[in-house]
C-alpha cells in the first residue's frame, strides 16, 4: 500500500460519490512518480465512463478534475489507464478492504455540505412522488370510478412514473391491451355507463343483451367474454386484469355501430 484516503462527498447519490472517489484515486495516481499504468476497480462502470466524460452532469466538477490529470499524465508516451468492473458481493480483496475502510467513517452534517444535482433531483422526485401517493387516497382527485388494484403484498397500486409507471409497465408495447386497459381503470370507456353517464347518443345496451353495459357487468357476468379463471369476479391485480383483456380483446374495444341485439327491448 502506498496510499490511503478518504473524504466526505457530502449530499449526494451511490455514483456522484464513486466518481469524487475515482477522482481522488486519478489524481492521486497521477501524481505519483515512475507510474505508467493505472488500473482502478471500481463497482460502477457507470460512475467509470462518466469520470472521463467533460459533458454538462451531475459531478461534472469531478469529471473535468480526472481529464485535466489524465490530459497532463499522458503528455508522456505509453502510459495507459484501465478500469476494472468488481461487483461489492464478490468481496475481492483489495477492493473489499477500500470498501470496509471507507464505511468506517462516521457520518456528518452541516449547512454547507457540497450538495450534487442528481442529490436535488432524487430529493424532488422524492416529494412529488409523496405528494402524488398522498393525493392519490384523496376519491376526488383519482376519480370515483377509478379502478383500485392490488400489489401482490395485498396493498392498492400507488403512482410512480418507473418503468412505465405502477399500472401499464407490463403491457408497454402492446397498443390494443394498454389502451383498454386504460380505459377499464379509469371507467371512461365505450360502453352503456358512459354514454348514459355523458348523455352521448349511443346505445347504451350490451351486446350480450343487456340493457346497460357497465363494467363490472363486462368483467363479471357477460356471456360474450371468458371470465376471469372462470371466477365470477373484478380482477384484483394488475397480472389477472392484463390477463382478462388479453383473453377479451373485444372487451373495452370500441363498439361496432348498430341496433340492439335481435330479440332484446
Amino acid at each position: 500500500m502506498v496510499h490511503r484516503a478518504r473524504y466526505i462527498a457530502g449530499r449526494v447519490t451511490a455514483p456522484d460519490a464513486e466518481l469524487y472517489a475515482i477522482r481522488a484515486a486519478i489524481g492521486k495516481a497521477c501524481s505519483l512518480p515512475d507510474v505508467n499504468n493505472i488500473t482502478l476497480f471500481t463497482d460502477s462502470i457507470a460512475s467509470a465512463r462518466r469520470a472521463v466524460n467533460p459533458s454538462v452532469h451531475s459531478g461534472q466538477g469531478h469529471s473535468l478534475a480526472v481529464c485535466r490529470a489524465l490530459e497532463q499524465w499522458f503528455a508522456n508516451g505509453g502510459r495507459s489507464v484501465t478500469f476494472v468492473m468488481v461487483h461489492s458481493r464478490f468481496k475481492w480483496g483489495p477492493h473489499h478492504k477500500a470498501h470496509e475502510f471507507v464505511q468506517g467513517l462516521p457520518p456528518v452534517g452541516g449547512r454547507r455540505m457540497v450538495t450534487s444535482l442528481d442529490s436535488l433531483r432524487k430529493k424532488a422526485t422524492a416529494t412529488c412522488l409523496d405528494s402524488w401517493s398522498t393525493m392519490f387516497q384523496n376519491e376526488k382527485y383519482r376519480g370515483h370510478n377509478f379502478l383500485l388494484l392490488q400489489n401482490l403484498d395485498g396493498g392498492i397500486v400507488q403512482p410512480t412514473y418507473a418503468k412505465g409507471g405502477a399500472w401499464l409497465g407490463e403491457v408497454s408495447g402492446r397498443l390494443s391491451v394498454f389502451t383498454r386497459m386504460c380505459r377499464s381503470i379509469l371507467r371512461h370507456a365505450p360502453i352503456g355507463s358512459y354514454f348514459q353517464q355523458f348523455n352521448i347518443d349511443k346505445s347504451n345496451w350490451c351486446e350480450c343483451g343487456v340493457p346497460l353495459q357497465t363494467c363490472d357487468h363486462i368483467f363479471v357476468a357477460c356471456r360474450k367474454h371468458k371470465l376471469l379463471h372462470g371466477d365470477r369476479r373484478v380482477p384484483k391485480y394488475i397480472g389477472e386484469l392484463w390477463y382478462f383483456l388479453d383473453t377479451n380483446p373485444k372487451a373495452f374495444a370500441q363498439r361496432t355501430p348498430g341496433p340492439p341485439p335481435k330479440g332484446v327491448g
